[in-house]
């Protein structure tokens, strides 16, 4: 698994019109192999943190992600970048159904998946100062997680139990202490909204930040 495409996909995008300091994204991708599942779990490349303090998602990081490329390249007076909001997803403003959307709810039409997304490059003060927040508790997670990095192409016979993709070589793999292993971007993800660092698999506490 790539990070964000562990199947060969085409991705295309398409603008929708601009708003002020926010725009409209709709995200698009059809998998060449029509018998391939398609990875919800990834969340199209996204790492976003909220709390219940703050509805909406501040984009912390953007990991291996075709779509979101393709769109930067082809959209540079609008791109997707570490530092902005996300308002709303396929029509969804509540924090809980955005993450939802974003990573396990993605609309098929016609053969494709697609994501429809409001983005807001001004963060307000409050999202300003949890972004900050959420930057350094990212760079903990990452630190951690580099740590427990296993030689790359490494193989496994199971697969990650966070995305129950196949730990093939096409990313980075991590191992914890407990013996399991996961691809280092769904720990990521996992980690990143936690206080304590428990292994998915066995709930062992590897950790924590403060």
């Amino acid at each position: 698994m790539a990070c964000f495409f562990p199947f060969r996909c085409r991705a295309r995008a398409q603008v929708l019109p601009c708003q002020e300091s926010a725009f409209r994204v709709t995200l698009e991708a059809e998998l060449k192999d029509p018998g391939t599942d398609w990875p919800l779990s990834q969340g199209w490349g996204l790492v976003v943190s909220s709390d219940e303090a703050l509805r909406e998602l501040v984009i912390v990081n953007i990991q291996e992600s075709t779509s979101v490329k393709h769109w930067n390249l082809e959209h540079p007076e609008c791109p997707i970048e570490v530092g902005q909001a996300i308002l709303e997803v396929n029509g969804k403003t509540e924090r809980n159904e955005m993450l939802e959307e974003l990573w396990g709810k993605t609309a098929w039409k016609d053969g494709k998946v697609l994501i429809q997304m409001l983005i807001d490059v001004q963060l307000t003060p409050r999202q300003r100062s949890f972004f900050n927040l959420a930057i350094r508790r990212y760079d903990v997670v990452d630190e951690f997680l580099e740590a427990t990095k296993v030689a790359h192409n490494v193989c496994m016979v199971e697969p990650c139990t966070i995305c129950q993709d196949a730990l093939d070589g096409s990313s980075d793999v991590v191992r914890l202490s407990c013996g399991h292993h996961f691809h280092k971007c769904c720990a990521q993800k996992r980690f990143f909204s936690q206080k304590n660092f428990r292994c998915p698999c066995c709930n062992n506490l590897l950790g924590g930040w403060n």
